[in-house]
């Protein structure tokens, strides 16, 4: 699949899985390759962007492996993203979306209809 990435973004997400805190490359090969599938497929659900069950099941089990934590999958995106803020020699802008989406209503009807 890692021809299907431009080589800026293949570079981006090698900098970032190089200090990837994963106990051992078979994981490692793992969160790679869910890398790959999740960005060539942004806002899909897990079984649409893996493109079959058996990848899927093969992300879920990643993502269920006691192994596998959040600190250990981000532990490389912070580290790269630490070297890329020590590299800089100007201001640094951090944006946050802040949007809120609210889906409660005043009067709970069926919508569309009057």
């Amino acid at each position: 699949m890692r021809d299907k990435t431009s080589s800026s973004e293949a570079a981006w997400q090698e900098e970032g899985l190089s200090a990837a805190a994963l106990p051992d490359k078979r994981l490692a090969r793992r969160l790679q390759r869910l890398l790959d599938q999740m960005s060539a497929a942004p806002g899909k659900p897990i079984p649409a962007a893996c493109g079959d069950w058996a990848a899927a099941k093969a992300a879920y089990r990643f993502f269920d492996n006691p192994r596998v934590t959040e600190h250990s999958v981000l532990a490389g995106h912070f580290a790269a993203t630490a070297a890329r803020v020590a590299a800089s020699e100007g201001p640094i802008l951090i944006l946050q979306d802040t949007t809120e989406f609210i889906y409660s209503r005043a009067q709970p009807g069926k919508i569309g209809f009057t």
